[in-house]
């Protein structure tokens, strides 16, 4: 959703089936990026749907994207399925907006936070949220050998 709101004014995300939406909104709107989500459009398939007839989900994905640029204004979409990978080139030429594979935005984004912390040492602040926890909660969970090269600790 971060990048998508980046590469356009509104996003549209298209999942598998309606059930998905309510959490996905409840991201959408923790993450605050409600005023740019466009809508959500279901293909009304399961996860073990996508790959089983690709002709088929090109088809409905074709159908959802067309409305959610047409009728929702979306700029850029979301796939927002993991199943949905690979199917994002074919989608983008044809419909001239970016169309974001979640696997390799999530990829991409971590390639990204490791190459910020090599080239400029920023990382996640260790303060407030992040934090880490005391030695000797870590010693009860024995979590400290294997968080000390994470935290910087040992």
């Amino acid at each position: 959703m971060n990048l998508a709101s980046l590469l356009g004014d509104r996003f549209s995300v298209i999942v598998g089936r309606d059930k998905w939406i309510p959490q996905m909104r409840e991201n959408a709107c923790k993450y605050r990026f409600e005023k740019k989500l466009a809508s959500f459009r279901s293909l009304g398939m399961g996860v073990l749907d996508f790959h089983k007839d690709e002709r088929c989900t090109i088809k409905r994905l074709k159908e959802e994207i067309g409305q959610a640029i047409e009728k929702d204004g979306a700029e850029a979409i979301v796939l927002g399925c993991s199943m949905q990978f690979g199917f994002y080139k074919e989608l983008q030429e044809e419909f001239e907006v970016p169309v974001i594979d979640s696997m390799v935005a999530g990829l991409k984004h971590a390639e990204y936070l490791l190459e910020l912390k090599e080239k400029t040492g920023w990382t996640f602040s260790r303060r407030g949220l992040y934090e880490t926890p005391e030695r000797g909660e870590m010693r009860r969970w024995n979590l400290e050998d294997k968080l000390s090269p994470i935290c910087g600790r040992g």
